[in-house]
């Protein structure tokens, strides 16, 4: 017997749980996020959403609060990063789980073998898949929502299974409250949980039937129930806020659109450069399919491929128009890894030798790049490179600059910035003491994470709607000293001096980033009546 009728062998037998080599696998993938999750930059995004931990709301005017609430307890047992993001990586760990189990369900619900060819393959795509792999860590809102849809398409799966197996005329009610819990966990982490839900119901109404879909009423309506209960925080919090953050994701979809096919065509490389060409190329096979099948629409594999259209299909369209961003349909993807598992078949098919070259290309770009990255003598050595051949290094700032700002302005422009512990309630501004404030929300965030003692930096963007207009309610500012510091391409004179009176200003730079013009100010805050007169113009834009 040859290797690869060998491995054809092993990878038909039926999978059992209890594989030791499959469990360290997994737990090897988990100890490299957590090493990923001390070790690797934080991301804009990451820092302003942990900004959001630190001042605790049922939810926030950009998204729901469950990316959060992570973040906080994680940084009740542990400091910086590790802290910020400890918890993803569980979650992750749960997530693909839930979809190591749900592909369990969908080889049952087609009379199929749970073979190790479905498991592994499972591993490899929710391990090596870029995207998926970097939200298993990362603090960013689609680590919940993956969470959340995994869990809830195991529920509802379980229901269908049990349902089938004892012939019940309903869906049992037991699987209800766990597939909403689940549901709401995914409403609390992002919106994208409405149109993914709605796929999972449309799905199940089309494989059961109408006449059968009516004696699942009440399943339906208690798993509507329990996840609005989950979710109830948004509902109260967008309530109480004159629905402020419903407004602000509104202008995220078709508002003000007008056709634009080179940002559509960003998106749709984007999409292929995250999936990697060769995982993108699956991922629609199967799609495609499953679509041309004469039974498609009671076919089980439609309780992930309806999701997956639906969420697909509003931001592709979106995507004309407007700017959109790859990672918004990736949880659709997520979805369909444990259908598409039961019909891959990469280790059994006439191209196993092909696909043992892209798995270890995966495997190499996956896991090389985010560890090389975490190593601060790699980072050293990148920029000294760009230096040599470039003159700069002004493309790595908003990745490598923050971690030594700080120490770099005081050492390099000699200006000394001495900062106290964030304290949300109490503003120091008495006397001689100064606040300190910046221009973008990202340069406000990086400077609160990485600034020694991680004080409150105030934002000072007075066009862009954030979470900092909602914190910083600027006319409690009033006649208090302030240091300004942010990027020039930021920077207004006409709009900050209405805020404050400029006693100094400088223009700096830091090496290597000798392009990265920065500005720098020293000043006295206005009154507080023309401080409110700003703020509410503000306030009015997103109806808070």
């Amino acid at each position: 017997m040859n290797s690869f009728e060998k491995t054809t062998v092993f990878f038909l037998k039926p999978f059992d749980l209890k594989r030791t080599h499959f469990w360290f696998i997994l737990f090897l993938f988990l100890l490299l996020r957590i090493i990923w999750a001390i070790f690797f930059p934080m991301g804009n995004d990451e820092v302003y959403y942990w900004e959001w931990s630190r001042v605790l709301q049922l939810s926030y005017v950009d998204a729901p609060p469950f990316v959060a609430w992570q973040s906080y307890l994680g940084n009740l047992i542990f400091d910086n990063s590790l802290g910020a993001r400890f918890f993803l990586p569980l979650f992750y760990f749960i997530s693909t789980l839930f979809l190591l189990l749900s592909a369990e369900k969908f080889a049952k619900l087609q009379n199929k073998i749970f073979t190790n060819e479905i498991a592994f393959s499972v591993i490899i795509m929710t391990q090596l898949v870029p995207v998926f792999s970097l939200e298993g860590f990362m603090l960013l809102p689609d680590n919940g929502l993956l969470f959340g849809i995994s869990g809830s398409l195991y529920f509802l799966l379980s229901a269908l299974e049990v349902q089938q197996k004892k012939q019940l005329l309903h869906l049992p009610l037991k699987y209800a409250f766990f597939a909403g819990f689940f549901i709401g966990i995914a409403g609390l982490s992002k919106y994208h949980a409405l149109p993914i839900s709605i796929g999972f119901f449309i799905s199940i109404l089309f494989y059961r039937g109408l006449k059968k879909s009516i004696s699942d009423i009440p399943f339906w309506l208690l798993t509507v129930l329990s996840s609005i209960l989950v979710v109830s925080p948004v509902l109260i919090w967008n309530f109480e806020h004159q629905f402020a953050s419903f407004h602000f994701q509104s202008q995220h979809g078709f508002a003000g659109f007008s056709l634009n096919l080179k940002a559509f065509s960003k998106f749709i490389l984007g999409t292929i450069f995250y999936l990697y060409p060769w995982f993108f190329v699956v991922f629609f096979v199967f799609i495609y399919q499953n679509l041309k099948r004469k039974k498609f629409l009671t076919s089980i594999n439609n309780v992930v491929i309806f999701p997956f259209l639906i969420l697909f299909i509003i931001i592709l369209t979106s995507a004309l128009g407007k700017q959109a961003l790859p990672h918004w349909t990736m949880p659709g993807f997520f979805l369909l890894i444990p259908a598409l598992a039961v019909q891959w078949h990469p280790f059994t098919n006439k191209y196993f030798k092909r696909w043992k070259i892209y798995l270890k290309l995966s495997a190499s770009i996956s896991i090389l790049i985010p560890t090389v990255l975490c190593f601060d003598q790699f980072n050293q050595f990148v920029l000294r490179a760009y230096v040599f051949f470039k003159g700069n290094a002004d493309d790595l700032f908003q990745v490598l600059a923050w971690q030594s700002l700080q120490n770099d302005l005081k050492k390099q422009v000699k200006i000394d910035i001495e900062t106290k512990p964030f304290n949300p309630y109490k503003l120091n501004c008495k006397g001689s003491d100064f606040i300190f404030a910046s221009l973008k929300w990202y340069w406000t965030a990086q400077m609160a994470f990485h600034f020694q003692n991680q004080p409150k930096i105030y934002n000072f963007d007075f066009i862009n709607t954030s979470f900092y207009l909602w914190r910083d309610n600027l006319p409690r500012l009033a006649n208090c000293n302030i240091i300004l510091l942010g990027s020039k391409d930021h920077f207004d004179q006409n709009l900050i001096e209405e805020v404050m009176d400029i006693h100094e200003k400088k223009e700096i730079h830091i090496y290597p980033y000798s392009g990265e013009n920065i500005i720098y100010l020293k000043g006295r805050m206005k009154e507080e009546a023309k401080l409110k007169e700003i703020y509410d113009k503000q306030t009015k834009k997103i109806k808070f």
